[in-house]
């Protein structure tokens, strides 16, 4: 990557420590919900941030026994094995104290040598995570990187003023990614906020029950598509006209099944590593020859569900056309009128409680179609669900823009880096590039 203009030195003797975590005493059992300091795992860990999805917390006790491997701000923290290996990032701030488990290793430069979120770009750069997915994969057993390996690292060293100018264009382009998703996690919760009120709560129907013909300031038609009252069913109450029934009477799931032989190299692959938890906005896809076992073909628009471990809740929109991970179910709506229905109601929490509740297997639960078209649902009638498509038509409209947006804003990060080690590309041209890529 870097040319002969920029030295490359191993990482060993620019740091001060290189070193993994440990589990406490006591293994699972002893982490909290809430505690003096976080224990942070492999699953906290990805190569675009810092997640406190799953994140757990030990007492005074167990912190202490582990204050050898505690985390310090601007850290940089690898994980080191399993499927997992190679992902990086630097700890949000506000986490800690915190401590890191045997999966994640804590990597501290020098200051004066190496800037912390230099070393992390780099790291996370395309050429570094495939040299180190190749060293992790020579492995006899499992996947793993040594601290022999990390610390034999080349990384490139230009002065460290450069160092963080770069950091600080590269850090620009990230601040407007996450900017992406935030509005992404916005507009999601919009059109689950909207599914949960007619669908769950049937708050216009009780409206009109309670005497208010616009069914809580709806529109004239669209309050005049919901009845007056609740009747009972076998689900409860629900509103008069409406059915019970589950949810493969309005979706299906496909089996598209196809060879890796049969599939154009630069297909879209999305596998479970690709999907982030509790986000229907998929903004990240490898390609169809980076994997050989048989693959699952998806059409966009459609939704994918990762049916392994169900409760890390990885449901998205597919952005594109392409293939998946036979550990993700694709669901196709029985037509666009019932699209956003099927996708707020298989996002919901209440529906991953369920597939979980309903997976097999304890290591590795899986769920499966069959059990998931099973779920019972209360289905409107088709103008009804057409009336919600309509109206978070435009929110998931919105989602697909900011995915390809932050698709692209990722591409720019990606090929920065290399083009300002080499100078191929001067800061203020990166600057300008980032400017007009944010318009």
């Amino acid at each position: 990557m870097p040319s002969d203009a920029v030295p490359e030195v191993e990482l060993g003797p620019l740091c001060t420590k290189i070193g993994s975590g440990a589990t406490p005493r006591g293994g699972e059992k002893v982490y909290l919900p809430h505690g003096v300091a976080a224990l942070i795992r492999s699953q906290n860990v990805y190569n675009d941030g810092f997640t406190t999805n799953g994140l757990v917390y030990l007492s005074e006790e167990h912190a202490s026994q582990l204050c050898n491997v505690e985390v310090e701000a601007g850290d940089v923290l690898l994980n080191i094995t399993g499927d997992s290996v190679a992902r990086c990032c630097q700890p949000d701030p506000r986490v800690l104290p915190a401590r890191v488990n045997q999966h994640v290793a804590i990597i501290r430069p020098r200051r004066d040598q190496l800037d912390p979120a230099f070393l992390r770009y780099f790291l996370v750069s395309p050429r570094m995570q495939a040299q180190m997915l190749a060293w992790a994969h020579a492995g006899a057993t499992r996947n793993a990187l040594t601290k022999g390996m990390i610390e034999s690292f080349k990384v490139p060293k230009p002065d460290i003023c450069t160092q963080r100018r770069i950091a600080a264009i590269l850090g620009s382009l990230d601040d407007k990614i996450e900017l992406n998703r935030r509005m992404n996690r916005t507009l999601e919760r919009m059109a689950q906020a909207l599914f949960k009120s007619w669908f769950i709560d049937f708050d216009p129907v009780r409206a009109k029950a309670e005497g208010d013909p616009t069914a809580g300031d709806l529109p004239t038609q669209l309050a005049a598509l919901f009845p007056d009252r609740l009747i009972d069913s076998e689900l409860g109450p629900i509103p008069e006209g409406w059915k019970p029934g589950r949810l493969a009477d309005i979706a299906d799931s496909p089996r598209r099944g196809v060879k890796p032989a049969d599939i154009p190299p630069a297909t879209p692959y999305i596998g479970l590593e690709h999907m982030p938890r509790r986000s229907i906005a998929l903004d990240s896809w490898g390609r169809a020859d980076e994997v050989a076992s048989g693959k699952s073909l998806f059409r966009k628009g459609e939704i994918l569900f990762g049916k392994l471990r169900p409760y890390f809740h990885k449901v998205g929109i597919a952005p594109v056309d392409g293939v998946c991970s036979t550990d993700i179910v694709v669901i196709a709506p029985e037509d666009d009128r019932w699209r956003g229905f099927a996708l707020s109601l298989v996002s919901s929490k209440a529906f991953v409680d369920y597939t979980d509740s309903h997976s097999a297997g304890t290591k590795m639960p899986r769920t499966n179609w069959t059990d998931m078209g099973n779920y019972p649902v209360t289905i409107p009638p088709d103008d009804v669900a057409e009336a919600f498509q309509i109206r978070v038509a435009s929110l998931h409209e919105r989602i697909r823009v900011g995915v390809h947006q932050i698709r692209v804003l990722t591409g720019l990060r990606d090929t920065l880096l290399p083009k300002l080690l080499s100078g191929d590309v001067e800061v203020p041209e990166a600057k300008a590039a980032v400017e007009e890529v944010a318009e």
